[in-house]
Order: structure tokens, then C-alpha cells, then sequence
């Protein structure tokens, strides 16, 4: 898959079982955002249901257990499919495959709902990816982009500009992904032929406790991302430091805008 929500095939194992993880860190974490959504497109009714660029399973699975009706999970990348296949063994009403997000294996309106979760942003053509996800919808049917971040609406403070510039989208662009990719949501589900809504799905902003727990869990992360961007160990150490405390203190405040957009595919549209 050219468009995958992972960049397991340039990951040593060590890498991959790290950001399996995060991955699995990420589901905990957006679940009260996504879930919602799910119901809201009628997931729960749905006799088919498509999850583009599954990854590990882990978001594919809270998919699974809200309906009775057949989930069918695609990713690029068979040592994704693999962990998946595990994650989600004990599920009768799930099939996982190896396909190409930008050219799906599937015919002309075969799914009631489609559903992505991070994936537009590491897209390569994020509007074929859109396209292929409307042309298997059924007429009727509903297209969710569940979770697409926006690191260019990401606030901080206190402020660190030399660090801050990293995690606001150097990093994700220097990995080949779109930091903007939330903004472009209408954009590109319009132009797919589809009935849009696009909407912020966080909007609660976290508490210093709630910030720190989930740095901790995801340290390694942020310091290669760092050490990545060329930032030196003494000023990640500083920064650490500054940052933690302000954590300690009550003071830090972070918000990071994730779209979502639902597309309905309009009944008279083949």
C-alpha cells in the first residue's frame, strides 16, 4: 500500500515493536473521539464495513465490537496485517488483507460504511486514497476519516520555538507526511463526490497529569524525533527538564487540533 497509516517497511524490529506500541497507545488514547463517530455514522447497523490502512488491528478492533455485520480491514504493509491477524484472532466477524489504499481490491459500492484513522496524513495521493474510498461506498453510505491531525494548529506554552518547531510538523514532514492534512479534509472529501461534515473531534484539553502520563509513555519517541531534527542531548536534556516542570507545576497547556470529516455518498451517485 503506497498510503499506509505506518512506515513499517523502513523500521528495524526494534523500531516496528516500539511503534506497535505507540500504535497501541494511540487507539487508548483517541478512543473517546472516535467512538462516538462510529455511532454516529451507524457503524453499529452497517453489514459492511471497510477499515482502510487498519495497521495493527488495534483501532479495527473497537470497530468490531460495535457491530454484528462483517469488518474487513486493508493495510499496505503484511508484517501490520501479520500483528493484526494476532490482535484480532479471537474476532469471527473480521477478514484482514494485504492491499493498496490508492487502488483498492474491492468492487463498485460494496461497503455500507468506510472508515480511516491516520492515514490521509502519510498518504502519497491523499485524494485517491478519498476517491477509492467513496467509489467501494454504496450509494447511501458513509465515508469516515475518523482521526487527521493538524500540527500547524498545535498550541504550546510555556514556549520552546526551537523545540516546538519540531513537534509542530518538521518531524512529520521530514517522514514524508502532510502536518496539514486536517485542514484539507473538506477539500478532499468534496471533491470525492461526497455530502461533507467536517468537525474537531478534541475538544477537551488535557489536564498536566493526563500531558505527563502520556510523555512518560511515549519519551523514547519524542527524544528521536529530536535527536532526528539535529537538536543536541544537552538541549533535549534541558528541554525535558523545563518542560516536565512546568508539568510538575500545573502551568503547561497543550492543544492539537484532530479533524475528523464524514462523507455521505449521494443515493443517486453509481
Amino acid at each position: 500500500m503506497k498510503s499506509p497509516n505506518n512506515e513499517s517497511h523502513k523500521r528495524s524490529k526494534e523500531d516496528f515493536d516500539d511503534f506497535i506500541k505507540k500504535l497501541e497507545l494511540q487507539a487508548l488514547e483517541t478512543a473517546e473521539e472516535r467512538l462516538p463517530l462510529y455511532l454516529e455514522v451507524g457503524l453499529k447497523d452497517a453489514k459492511s464495513i471497510l477499515d482502510v490502512g487498519c495497521g495493527s488491528g488495534m483501532v479495527t478492533r473497537d470497530i468490531a465490537n460495535l457491530t454484528k455485520g462483517k469488518v474487513v480491514g486493508i493495510d499496505g504493509s503484511k508484517d501490520m496485517i501479520d500483528v493484526a491477524k494476532n490482535i484480532l484472532k479471537s474476532y469471527k466477524n473480521v477478514e484482514l488483507k494485504v492491499g493498496d489504499a490508492e487502488d483498492l481490491p474491492f468492487e463498485d459500492n460494496t461497503f455500507d460504511v468506510v472508515t480511516c484513522n491516520l492515514v490521509l496524513m502519510w498518504a502519497s495521493s491523499p485524494q485517491i486514497v478519498v476517491n477509492e474510498m467513496a467509489r467501494v461506498i454504496k450509494p447511501g453510505g458513509v465515508v469516515l476519516a475518523s482521526l487527521e491531525p493538524d500540527y500547524g494548529g498545535k498550541l504550546h506554552f510555556p514556549e520552546n520555538p526551537k523545540i516546538d518547531s519540531v513537534f509542530a510538523g518538521a518531524a512529520i514532514r521530514a517522514r514524508g507526511g502532510d502536518p496539514h492534512i486536517g485542514r484539507k479534509l473538506r477539500l478532499l472529501f468534496v471533491r470525492a463526490g461526497l455530502e461533507t461534515k467536517v468537525g474537531i473531534g478534541n475538544n477537551r484539553i488535557w489536564s498536566c497529569e493526563e500531558d505527563k502520563a502520556y510523555y512518560l509513555h511515549a519519551r523514547d519517541f519524542y527524544v528521536k524525533a529530536l535527536k532526528d531534527a539535529g537538536i543536541s542531548q544537552d538541549k533535549i536534556d534541558k528541554w525535558e527538564y523545563d518542560y516536565l516542570r512546568s508539568l510538575d507545576e500545573g502551568v503547561q497547556l497543550n492543544f492539537f487540533p484532530q479533524f475528523y470529516a464524514i462523507g455521505k455518498k449521494p443515493r443517486g451517485r453509481k
